[in-house]
C-alpha cells in the first residue's frame, strides 16, 4: 500500500482552514471572557492571551502560506508549516500544563488540535524526509 504524504498532508492543512475560524473565534471569546470575569481569578491572563495569539498568528501564517506558495516551493513552504506547526503544538503544551484556569472548552478544542497538529506534523515529515513517500515525478 502507497502512502500519498504530499497528499494527507494538503487535506490536514485544507481541514484545518474549515475549524481554524471555528477554533479562533472560540479562543478569542474565553480570553476575552476570562479577562472580563470576575468569577474567576486568572492572574496570568496578559500571558495566556499572548499565548493565545501567538498560536491563532502562526495558525493564520502557516494556512495562508501554504495556499498561496504551495505550486511553487512546496517542500519549502512544508517545512515552514511544520516549523509553525511546532509553535502551534508548543502554545498547546502551555495551556494543558501551565495555565490556570483552563475552560473545559478550552481542553476539548485544544485536544482536537493537538490531533490535528500531531497528524500535520507526522505527514509534513514524511513528505519531506523520507524517501519512498516522496512522489515519483515521473509516473
Amino acid at each position: 500500500m502507497d502512502i500519498d504524504a504530499e497528499l494527507m498532508f494538503e487535506c490536514l492543512i485544507y481541514l484545518n482552514m474549515f475549524y481554524f475560524p471555528i477554533f479562533a473565534t472560540c479562543e478569542t471569546a474565553m480570553t476575552i471572557a476570562k479577562y472580563a470575569s470576575v468569577f474567576v481569578d486568572t492572574p496570568y491572563i496578559g500571558q495566556d492571551a499572548i499565548v493565545v495569539f501567538t498560536r491563532l498568528t502562526c495558525e493564520l501564517t502557516k494556512i495562508l502560506l501554504y495556499r498561496r506558495f504551495k505550486e511553487e516551493k512546496r517542500n519549502l513552504v512544508t517545512g515552514i508549516a511544520v516549523f509553525f506547526t511546532f509553535i502551534t503544538i508548543s502554545g498547546l503544551v502551555y495551556t494543558f500544563f501551565i495555565q490556570n484556569p483552563v475552560l473545559k472548552l478550552e481542553h476539548i478544542l485544544n485536544s482536537l488540535t493537538v490531533l490535528l497538529a500531531l497528524t500535520e506534523v507526522g505527514f509534513g515529515i514524511l513528505q519531506l524526509t523520507i524517501k519512498c513517500f516522496r512522489k515519483d515525478p515521473y509516473s
